[in-house]
């Protein structure tokens, strides 16, 4: 790189470890290590969650999908964005959960279940998702060395250093050094600055690329595909493996059941200042990612362009000589986007995308370093003292796991070999936990008679079926299946484990609700309190809406009381822009399906529609350029100045809030048992919960 490269690299970061230190004073409470004091505001955790989740190795997972799947996937998502927003609208999972006021997942399932039952799910998560975790650093030390054009080795005096362990080492130390600091706190406010800072350079990069490679020249690349393979027409995809639309179908299912099983960011899940903000952060979200997935596609379709593309032959021959020179065909296609870009991105922009690919590496990081060893700490070391320990040495403890996490990482990234793409490995490694837990946390939320016996179940079930896809998938393992078990046996087995990890994890989420339902009716003998555990007013006489109010939009929507004016008109709006976008797909659907045409159909003569032609990849380029790039290009500038202003005031509220609230060194995340008067010698729980009214919830044994 160049010097202003280096020197746009560098100032970024600079500035992101300054907030670090300086957030550190805050950090009074195993609250605020674990979730911020729960002072939170939405735009804090819309900005900051967003940054999280755009780590390195989710980039690189994103290259991958566009790379094979082009604008066709973007099709099918539009889809399923309505559904989306209204899963987030409604509050559903995160809405109840933070009514709990628990810190961490597991401690629901205490509250809710039992404690073996947390034990076993705090285990079984910190399993999970050190495993999901384990091929992050190897990833993006990848990306460097390849983007940077950095050496195999080099020399240290008389030793030759590995550049790929000396790159994962140095950056797994910053960022433990940088969750350290102040867990969850430091976090926030470093992921929120960086995702403000970030945001502003998706646009430049975007313009950037647009003005080094023409949309006539992409239109080459994307149209010179095999009929069934096309990039362009989503209805001449159906050779496309992986990413098709049972993808987007199976992804939205359990973007749905899986709603916060996924524990790669608990801290932000208890972080929100009230249930409502927890709510409209969800929201905002999703509209925040327009301009990161605008980004995200055109960087890959210029990449794919530059390195195709006959005008860009010489300029693209570096980078196949390089890719050339990587043995393993599987690194070779992870590694083709960064390689390209590498020779692609002209100066300064070039050290602007390296820029942000480092601020999210540390973002994504800290999010799954913080979450697996507070989970860790929180929900299997803390739960077996029988004497609570004290906050120093409860934080100790903390920053004790997050080493050890990143130690991990480091020794599983040295040793492990990746056969499938980045975005299967995630889905059947999370499914270990997941696969289970979406049943006992939605089935714990909503539904009295959900049973610990039926928790249990559900929970083996499905970790015991994402771990024998996490086996079976590995190719040395299925051959040795292939000729121990399938060729003795006179079975005809394919060369590769029939599912991919999706469909694996799928598989395991359905046999999961089943057991779950099925345990729950044979052992349940009386209905489990929900009132009491989300701590509302037993009293209060609820109104029974009628058929006609549960279909009115804002019943729908669940607008409540809790909505302003305001937020109702930023949920409603971004909700029907999705609606649009939804009606906008299927009226383009039903010009190009030629189901619509019957030739010789007797009685319907009006079906042979000849003047409803299938749209011509021309047509479907031009569409593309607008519903594509330019809608999301002007949304993504609105975006920038609304979330970039409500990011930098909330910072300032939760300053101001972290330095003024009363530190309660019980609010650790323990649920005591205890025996009160009221309950007539039955045991019940209690919730050690910070500052709000600490209630009795009845849950008799």
């Amino acid at each position: 790189m160049a010097t202003i490269d280096w020197i746009l690299l560098v100032l970024p970061i600079v500035l992101v470890l300054c907030i670090a230190l300086y957030t550190n004073r805050y950090v009074k409470s195993v609250a605020d290590f674990l979730a911020g004091g729960r002072l939170a505001g939405r735009y804090l955790l819309a900005n900051a969650r967003g940054e999280s989740d755009s780590g390195l190795s989710n980039t690189l997972s994103k290259f991958e999908i566009i790379m094979v799947s082009g604008f066709v996937l973007t099709f099918w998502e539009k889809v399923s964005v309505p559904v989306m927003l209204l899963i987030g609208i409604s509050g559903f999972v995160i809405y109840r959960f933070r009514e709990t006021r628990a810190l961490t997942l597991a401690q629901f399932f205490e509250m809710r279940y039992s404690r073996r039952f947390r034990l076993f799910m705090g285990g079984l998560a910190f399993v999970s998702g050190i495993l999901n975790y384990g091929i992050f650093p190897a990833v993006s030390a990848r990306f460097f060395i390849f983007f940077l054009e950095l050496p195999a080795y080099f020399a240290v005096g008389p030793f030759q250093v590995s550049t790929f362990a000396a790159i994962m080492f140095t950056y797994l130390t910053c960022t433990v050094l940088l969750v350290n600091f102040g867990g969850q706190a430091t976090a926030m406010v470093t992921d929120c600055i960086e995702g403000i800072l970030s945001h502003a350079i998706y646009l430049v990069i975007i313009v950037a690329v647009a003005l080094t490679v023409h949309w006539s020249q992409a239109y080459d690349v994307l149209a010179n595909h095999e009929p069934g393979r096309s990039q362009l027409n989503p209805f001449d995809a159906e050779k496309v493996q992986d990413f098709n639309i049972w993808f987007v179908i199976m992804n939205l299912i359990m973007f749905a059941y899986t709603r916060m099983a996924l524990q790669n960011r608990q801290g932000f899940n208890a972080a929100a200042r009230t249930p409502h903000e927890a709510r409209m952060a969800d929201v905002l979200g999703n509209w925040r990612s327009y301009a990161r997935n605008l980004m995200l596609l055109v960087l890959v379709i210029a990449a794919m362009t530059f390195m195709t593309h006959a005008d860009f032959k010489g300029a693209s021959q570096p980078a196949h000589d390089t890719i050339q020179t990587i043995s393993d065909p599987y690194i070779q296609k992870q590694m083709t986007v960064p390689v390209a870009l590498s020779h692609m991105l002209p100066v300064g922009v070039k050290g602007l995308f390296c820029a942000i690919m480092l601020m999210g590496l540390l973002a994504g990081d800290a999010g799954h370093m913080h979450s697996w060893g507070g989970i860790f700490v929180q929900d299997v070391i803390a739960p077996l003292k029988k004497t609570p320990m004290s906050p120093r040495a409860h934080i100790l403890a903390l920053r004790a796991a997050v080493t050890f996490v990143a130690l991990f990482a480091f020794v599983f990234s040295m040793v492990f070999t990746q056969t499938q793409y980045i975005a299967l490995w995630w889905a059947v490694t999370a499914g270990v936990f997941v696969g289970g837990a979406g049943a006992t946390i939605i089935g714990g939320l909503y539904w009295r008679r959900g049973t610990a016996p039926a928790a249990w179940s559900a929970a083996i079930v499905g970790g015991a079926v994402s771990l024998a896809g996490i086996i079976c998938s590995n190719g040395k393992v299925w051959q040795w299946v292939i000729g121990h078990i399938g060729e003795p046996m006179g079975i005809a087995l394919p060369p590769k484990f029939w599912l991919n990890g999706l469909q694996t994890s799928f598989l395991a989420a359905c046999l999961s609700v089943v057991t779950y339902v099925t345990v729950s009716l044979l052992t349940s003998r009386q209905k489990f309190n929900l009132d009491r555990m989300l701590h509302r007013d037993e009293a209060a006489v609820r109104h029974v809406p009628t058929l006609r109010e549960r279909f009115r939009l804002k019943s729908i929507l669940r607008f409540d009381h809790n909505f302003t004016f305001w937020d109702k008109l930023v949920s409603g709006g971004i909700f029907w822009w999705a609606i649009l976008l939804l009606g906008v797909n299927l009226v383009v659907s039903i010009i190009n399906l030629r189901a619509w045409y019957w030739p010789g159909a007797p009685g319907h003569a009006w079906l042979d529609t000849h003047w409803i032609e299938p749209w011509s990849l021309v047509a479907w380029a031009l569409y593309w350029q607008i519903t594509g790039i330019g809608l999301p290009l002007v949304i993504s500038v609105i975006t920038l100045v609304w979330f970039g202003i409500g990011g930098i005031m909330d910072i300032r509220s939760f300053f101001r809030a972290l330095s003024t609230a009363r530190v309660d060194s019980h609010d650790d995340g323990r649920v005591m048992v205890q025996t009160a008067p009221e309950t007539k010698g039955l045991e019940s729980v209690q919730v050690i919960a910070g500052p709000e009214r600490l209630d009795v919830l009845g849950k008799s044994t």
